[in-house]
């Protein structure tokens, strides 16, 4: 039996692994997930691992959503930034089309969780990958599937152009 209820497991080889030096550790400098130049961002910091995309968090009080647990929504974005590297691993850029998280266990706040993500199956454009997240105690609290839908670079380059500017914001 698999250790995960929800998700196959089964992990694509990254084929050229001296492309992993070269992926930048931010999709965007404003990346609410990632982006280094974003103050309100989570926080999160990409390494990799073997064939894997690897991020620990500790969620800050703000991210609070019950009473001394952090907000699904938090924990959704953690994982939606974290495995959308996985396709730049695989030298296939993508954009997420479904992303489905099963939460099996409440993330208290000061804990920390560590994300792993990988590419699990292959089709055409169509790109499957697959995150789980580990309490302290190496124990599964979520599991993450996501379908993304392969793009060419011209895709990531135009919407680059039309990118939000913070000094174009009218509230």
């Amino acid at each position: 039996m698999s250790e995960f209820r929800y998700l196959t497991g089964r992990v694509v080889p990254i084929a050229d692994r001296d492309v992993l030096d070269r992926i930048p550790r931010h999709h965007l400098p404003r990346c609410f997930g990632c982006g280094p130049e974003n103050p309100d961002r989570l926080g999160v910091e990409v390494d990799f691992e073997g064939d894997k995309a690897v991020a620990t968090i500790r969620f800050a009080p703000r991210f609070e959503g019950g009473p001394g647990l952090v907000h699904g929504g938090a924990v959704a974005a953690f994982f939606d930034d974290l495995i959308g590297f996985v396709p730049f691993a695989h030298q296939k850029p993508a954009v997420t089309a479904k992303l489905d998280v099963n939460y099996l266990q409440p993330v208290p706040l000061g804990w920390e969780m560590r994300g792993e993500a990988w590419l699990s199956s292959i089709e055409g454009r169509k790109l499957w990958a697959e995150a789980a997240g580990y309490g302290p105690d190496g124990s599964v609290m979520v599991e993450v599937g996501a379908l993304f839908v392969q793009v060419g670079a011209e895709h990531f380059t135009r919407a680059l152009e039309r990118a939000y500017r913070p000094d174009e914001y009218y509230p």
